[in-house]
């Protein structure tokens, strides 16, 4: 990135267009709420037929739809801010390298070097002429110390400031160009399919672009204020709140993990957060299902004194201690997962209220662990928990 493009920036101009697909990811959380405990709760109490159960189908889609835009868009939006936060940095260190050189009396030329007036060093007879210089390529010992001889025996006292400045806007401009080299594909990556289908792979895509605007962004993520090490509710709560809308959406966006897991937060909070790991969760236990080929014919006879025996053949025996347990392993996680989004769909059947997701691990100690509320428990008069048997494990969780 050269001079000009950086002192033309804008980090405001991303950090709106952060706070827009913030808002349109705002919107898309309101619509599929208003699908799946509005307009698909009414749906399923009052209307009953082929047709509505068709109509139901096509809601649940168009809800997946709105919570894959819902989760690209917060995506989206914290890469933005992220890459502003990285530009900004630099743009910061090019402005106050440049305001250090003009109070100095030196002039920043367009390509970056700095001109120093003519001066004269105490003691020297005459007034050295001034000059131009360009950044050095220090960075090793050896340089910086021939660096050091050069100013000290050059004969114009303002030559070592003029370096110095140049030397701190080609460290501007260069971590400018090194964030804008970072950030370039990491943005480009982030396109859905030019389809109304929300597939696994489309999931298994935004659990890869969160890594990658994780990594991208670490030095954005590192600013943002932390969760309370070992905090009660209380702490966690009032972490929560004081929050800015776009870093609690940086939180949801790139550790949904761990917002989904934190005691004392919003039970809206983290059931958002926690339908994020089990939608991408899902996906990944579908495609790692769909991977492992099938079966291959079990039995085969072969000829004894006593006539045909029927024994597995080479080829089962082979894929069973490759595959079966982890087949066995994968069905019964999506087992579970099916018993969840069970009780989801069934929102408003009967008068059941609505579903809230506070605690989420398909894996746990083996058996996975779920907390699942049935209603607010923040707005709820009274509350009551119900903890299954030692024996239950989260296949049979419904």
């Amino acid at each position: 990135m050269d001079l000009a493009t950086l002192k033309a920036f804008k980090p405001s101009e991303y950090e709106e267009a952060a706070d827009g697909y913030r808002a349109t990811g705002d919107m898309a959380s309101e619509a599929k709420d208003a699908i799946d405990n509005r307009i698909g709760l009414g749906l399923r109490s009052e209307v009953k037929g082929d047709a509505a159960e068709a109509a139901a189908e096509q809601l649940k889609k168009l809800s997946k739809n709105f919570h894959y835009v819902q989760t690209e868009c917060g995506l989206v939006s914290t890469a933005l801010s992220g890459f502003a936060f990285d530009i900004a940095v630099a743009k910061r260190k090019l402005e106050a390298a440049m305001e250090d050189a003009r109070a100095d009396g030196c002039t920043v030329n367009a390509n970056g070097s700095v001109s120093y007036p003519a001066g004269q060093k105490p003691g020297e007879e005459k007034t050295a002429d001034g000059g131009t210089v360009t950044w050095s390529a220090g960075g090793s010992p050896t340089s910086d110390a021939l660096e050091r001889q050069a100013v000290n025996i050059h004969p114009n006292p303002h030559y070592g400031k003029a370096l110095e400045y140049a030397n701190r806007i080609a460290d501007a401009l260069e971590e400018a160009t090194d964030a804008d080299t970072k950030w370039a594909p990491k943005l480009r990556a982030l396109k859905a399919d030019d389809d109304l289908e929300v597939s696994h792979r489309d999931w298994a895509d935004v659990k890869s672009d969160t890594g990658g605007v994780r990594e991208a962004g670490k030095s954005y993520f590192d600013s943002l204020p932390e969760p309370p090490k070992d905090g009660t509710p209380r702490d966690n709560a009032a972490w929560w709140k004081g929050l800015s809308a776009e870093e609690q959406a940086a939180h949801l966006a790139l550790n949904a993990a761990a917002v989904g897991a934190l005691d004392g937060l919003p039970a809206e909070t983290r059931d958002e957060a926690n339908r994020k790991v089990f939608a991408e969760k899902r996906s990944e236990f579908e495609l790692a299902l769909k991977a492992i080929p099938a079966a291959p014919p079990k039995y085969t006879y072969v000829t004894t004194a006593r006539g045909p025996v029927r024994v597995y053949t080479d080829e089962y025996v082979e894929w069973n201690d490759k595959y079966s347990d982890r087949k066995m392993e994968l069905e019964g996680y999506l087992k579970g997962m099916d018993q969840i989004q069970d009780r989801f769909d069934r929102t408003g059947v009967r008068g059941l209220p609505e579903a809230y997701l506070l605690g989420y691990d398909p894996v746990g100690h083996s058996d996975g662990k779920i907390i699942l509320a049935n209603g607010n428990p923040d707005t709820a008069d009274h509350t009551a928990v119900y903890v299954p048997g030692t024996k239950a494990n989260i296949e049979k969780i419904a």
